[in-house]
């Protein structure tokens, strides 16, 4: 029976997993095909479904005999979703096997269960998985199962992956973060999500102490970090970053010029040298909330070529250059 499961998620696993979290704790529900006509009923009708699998599992806590030890468990289970009747059908291969014993959605074990940052792997049906946590939403999170013979990626269309760490990996026996996070589970989350390397941190060694009784109850950013310039003081970070989302970088319309220059400096520099009126604009007139985003040249030119050219709105830099540089194209 394990060759014919192993057979069966070989078969689904192009198509791709996942879903709810404690500490640590991988967690989550996906959708691993489209939606599909299947008569899971064998009545004659074909039924308009999406196939799903979903995974809950959390690693050893502590070593035996320890007050705090608890001993890993973990669970996949398997089922499709009825998309016109909108409701969840188990067992939806029963009358189609053989199998004794539990039912085919599951639960089927994971084992081996590790969990570090915002990475989970475990072994299931013979093959290793690792499955990363993306954020919100399943379009960033990523599956890959490991056969033996070949690594798989996993395709998904729907639904959410979540791991919560909250740096117990790194910190088991910080029982203050454990605390902090009985309060404070959204803020711990989005660390795991999209904290990079601060999520291999405790709680304790940036929050030094709680409100009301501690005024800044956070350490400084440049107690860890350097400054991208020596004009940005200590309140110029938070402008851009967020401790909690440090791989995000989002910023307001009156972020300065000089606080992007910093990590652009030859942007900047071609930018200032060229004589064009866009010499004089703001870094974030373009570059709009989201560190990498830029507007289209029509954000600001609307359309004053006809409309055949318009169409392409790619080729801008054909005849005018780079907005840095729009001065040398001219010359050229």
């Amino acid at each position: 029976m394990k060759v014919l499961l192993a057979a069966f998620f070989c078969q689904i696993i192009l198509c791709g997993p996942l879903v709810a979290a404690q500490l640590p704790e991988i967690s989550g529900a996906v959708a691993y095909t489209e939606m599909i006509q299947f008569d899971y009923t064998k009545d004659g009708t074909r039924n308009r479904v999406q196939f799903w699998l979903e995974f809950k599992g959390s690693p050893a806590l502590g070593k035996p005999g320890e007050a705090a030890y608890k001993p890993e468990s973990g669970a996949i289970y398997y089922y499709l979703v009825d998309m016109d009747n909108k409701k969840q059908v188990d067992n939806w291969l029963m009358g189609f096997s053989m199998m004794e014993g539990p039912p085919p959605s599951g639960p089927y074990p994971m084992n081996n269960i590790n969990i570090r940052g915002n990475t989970a792997t475990f072994t299931a049906f013979g093959m290793k998985w690792t499955i990363i946590d993306g954020g919100e939403g399943y379009s960033k999170d990523t599956v890959k199962i490991d056969d033996g013979f070949r690594i798989k990626d996993m395709k998904m269309h729907g639904g959410d992956l979540r791991i919560v760490n909250f740096g117990m990996q790194a910190h088991a026996h910080d029982q203050d973060c454990m605390k902090c996070y009985e309060c404070h589970e959204g803020p711990a989350k989005e660390m795991i999500a999209k904290g990079g390397k601060h999520n291999t941190v405790g709680c304790g060694e940036c929050h030094v102490g709680h409100p009301p009784e501690v005024k800044q109850p956070y350490t400084a950013c440049a107690e860890c970090h350097e400054p991208h310039s020596e004009q940005m003081a200590e309140d110029a970070c938070g402008q851009c970053h967020k401790a909690h989302t440090a791989t995000e970088v989002m910023y307001s319309y009156n972020v300065p010029s000089h606080y992007c220059s910093g990590c652009h400096q030859d942007a900047a520099d071609e930018l200032a040298a060229n004589r064009s009126k866009h010499s004089d604009m703001a870094c974030v007139l373009c570059h709009q909330e989201t560190h990498k985003a830029t507007v289209t040249c029509q954000y600001c030119h609307g359309a004053p070529h006809p409309t055949h050219v318009m169409k392409k709105t790619d080729i801008c830099a054909a005849c005018h250059h780079t907005a840095h540089d729009l001065e040398s194209a001219r010359a050229k």
